[in-house]
C-alpha cells in the first residue's frame, strides 16, 4: 500500500467529510474533500488521489453519475471508488457496481470496516499496478529478445555473401595488379572496400549487442539502437 496515500472524500454533507477527514488521517492518510460532484474529472486529473471515496446522493450529479463519468476515463477509470450510501437495498447496490464502483460502507460508518475496505482497495490497486509494471516490463523484455534474435539471424545472412563479396573482390584486385588500373577504378575499389568494412562494423555491434534503445527518426518514425557491451571493448 502506498505512504501516505490521497483519498478523496466526496459528500455534501459537511459532518460526513469532516469525520471521514478525521478518521482517514488518524490512520496515516492524506485526504482532500468535495461537497459535489461538479468537474470531478478536472480535480481528480489534478490531484490523482488512489481512492475516492463518492456519496451516493447528492444534488446536481449524483454519486452513479459521478462515478460513470470517471470509469469513461482512460485517467481515472482504474481509481477505486468506494460508495457512501445510506441505502441498502439491492438493485441500489447493483446498479452501483454497475457504473464502476469496487465496494460500497453504508451509513452510519462503522470505521474499522470502512478502514478496512479502504486498506483492501488501496492494496487491490497497488498489486494491479504492479501486475501491469511486470506486463510491460515481460513485453519490452520479449520485443528486446526477438529483435537481438533478428539481429543475430541477419548477421549470419549477410555475412556469408558479404564474405564471397569481399574474397572476390580481393581476387579481383590481385588480378589487376599487373595491369595498369585507372585512379578512377582505384577509387570504386576502395569505396567498395570501405562499404565492405562498414558492414562488417554494423555486424559487429549487432553480435555484441545487449540492450536496445529507441531513437526518433523521420516524421513519428523510431529507429532501434544497438547498444554494445562495453566492458568488452
Amino acid at each position: 500500500m502506498p505512504e501516505n496515500a490521497l483519498i478523496l472524500i466526496v459528500d455534501d454533507n459537511p459532518a460526513n467529510r469532516k469525520m471521514l477527514d478525521i478518521l482517514l488521517k488518524k490512520d496515516g492518510y492524506d485526504t482532500q474533500t468535495l461537497d459535489h460532484g461538479n468537474n470531478i474529472l478536472e480535480v481528480v486529473n489534478t490531484i490523482n488521489p488512489q481512492l475516492i471515496l463518492l456519496d451516493i446522493m447528492m444534488p446536481g450529479m449524483d454519486g452513479y453519475q459521478v462515478c460513470q463519468e470517471l470509469k469513461e476515463s482512460k485517467k481515472t477509470r482504474d481509481i477505486p471508488v468506494i460508495f457512501l450510501t445510506a441505502k441498502s437495498e439491492s438493485e441500489a447496490l447493483v446498479k452501483g457496481f454497475q457504473v464502476g464502483a469496487s465496494d460500497y460502507v453504508t451509513k452510519p460508518f462503522k470505521p474499522v470496516e470502512l478502514l478496512a475496505r479502504v486498506k483492501t482497495h488501496l492494496q487491490l490497486r497497488q498489486s494491479f499496478e504492479d501486475l501491469k509494471e511486470s506486463q510491460k516490463r515481460i513485453t519490452e523484455l520479449e520485443t528486446r529478445n526477438s529483435i537481438l534474435a533478428m539481429a543475430g539471424t541477419a548477421n549470419h545472412e549477410i555475412n556469408q555473401p558479404l564474405t564471397v563479396i569481399s574474397g572476390n573482390l580481393y581476387l579481383l584486385e590481385q588480378s589487376l595488379v599487373k595491369k595498369k588500373v585507372s585512379s578512377d577504378q582505384q577509387k570504386y575499389i576502395k569505396e567498395i572496400n570501405r562499404g565492405i568494412d562498414r558492414i562488417k562494423e554494423i555486424l559487429e555491434r549487432y553480435r555484441n549487442a545487449v540492450e536496445l534503445r529507441y531513437q526518433d527518426y523521420a516524421g513519428s518514425s523510431k529507429i532501434v539502437i544497438f547498444e554494445e557491451n562495453k566492458t568488452k571493448k
